[in-house]
């Protein structure tokens, strides 16, 4: 009995049944909006996930184009222990940049790549509650923590376009505008709206332990890396956040390098993407049998593509 082949249209429904509807939050890191060509591609694969019927909220973060604006002007920049120390000049030097260059950054990237949706400069007021963080025992400046998330205001964005923007500066009940890091950001939002996805993308392939990147962590994993020494300092603080996030209901969280050529897109759609995924250990038996899924369906895909 000659064996029947599986349709292309069963093919793309594994895809779109598995993630349509379902919100992903991406973070995506100073360097990636700063470079057109990374950016670009960034868009594009959010462009491609968006035509699956996939909700993206990109967030974005700033760094260097930062401290190089503060340099030309010379403006101290202050740091303590890697968090940036964020006094007036900074904070003024933070909202032209990250509320104007890097979002009309993303806004032409939007253009050239015909990905429609929202950007904003700014995360609204209504989306996040928060305060001035206390002057002791560090006195940061206009540095933001964030109290709460309400998740109607970002669902009801989501009610007319499938993408949205924003960047890591927050705002205050009075319009006062603060720094947050953008990871804290990405990581309250996604916790607040449980998304099924957070994505963070760096310029580091992932989680790496003894030169090779970690392909699957659990939480338990994260404490015995930490424990050993292995994951430190930036990383450390991440993968503390990744925990946090799972707790809160947050399913599935991706570590991977944003300035690979279609690094977002490989991550969502292959079996084997080349970052970090970390999940739950309930999860990961679930895991394992939609890669098998995932695997069976790339080996038929492949198969029809050389009988052509």
């Amino acid at each position: 009995m000659k064996k029947r082949s599986i349709p292309n249209f069963l093919i793309e429904a594994f895809y779109e049944g598995r993630f349509k509807d379902n919100i992903f939050i991406v973070k995506a890191g100073g360097k990636i909006i700063e470079d057109r060509k990374a950016l670009d591609n960034l868009i594009s694969n959010i462009r491609d996930l968006t035509l699956r019927g996939i909700k993206v909220l990109l967030v974005y973060g700033h760094g260097r184009a930062v401290d190089e604006r503060l340099k030309s002007r010379k403006i101290e920049v202050k740091k303590i222990n890697g968090r940036r120390v964020t006094d007036a000049p900074t904070m003024g030097v933070i909202q032209e940049v990250v509320g104007g260059m890097l979002s009309m950054n993303i806004a032409g990237s939007m253009a050239r790549n015909n990905l429609r949706g929202i950007c904003l400069g700014a995360v609204p007021a209504d989306w996040m509650d928060v305060e001035k963080r206390p002057a002791k025992p560090v006195d940061f400046g206009f540095v933001g923590d964030i109290k709460d998330v309400e998740a109607e205001p970002i669902l009801r964005h989501f009610k007319i376009t499938n993408f949205v923007a924003c960047s890591c500066i927050g705002v205050m009940a009075d319009g006062q505008a603060l720094n947050i890091n953008a990871d804290t950001v990405a990581s309250a939002l996604a916790t607040g709206i449980k998304a099924h996805k957070l994505i963070f993308l760096s310029d580091v392939d992932g989680v790496m332990v003894n030169g090779k990147v970690e392909p699957l962590l659990t939480p338990k994993d994260i404490k015995a890396l930490i424990k050993s020494g292995h994951v430190t300092d930036g990383m450390r603080v991440k993968l503390d956040n990744c925990v946090d996030a799972l707790k809160s209901g947050v399913r599935r969280i991706h570590l991977i390098n944003g300035l690979r050529k279609n690094a977002l897109r490989n991550e969502i759609y292959e079996s084997e993407g080349l970052g970090t995924m970390v999940v739950k250990e309930d999860e990961t038996v679930i895991y394992s049998r939609e890669i098998e899924t995932q695997k069976a369906l790339e080996r038929h895909t492949k198969r029809r593509k050389r009988a052509k």
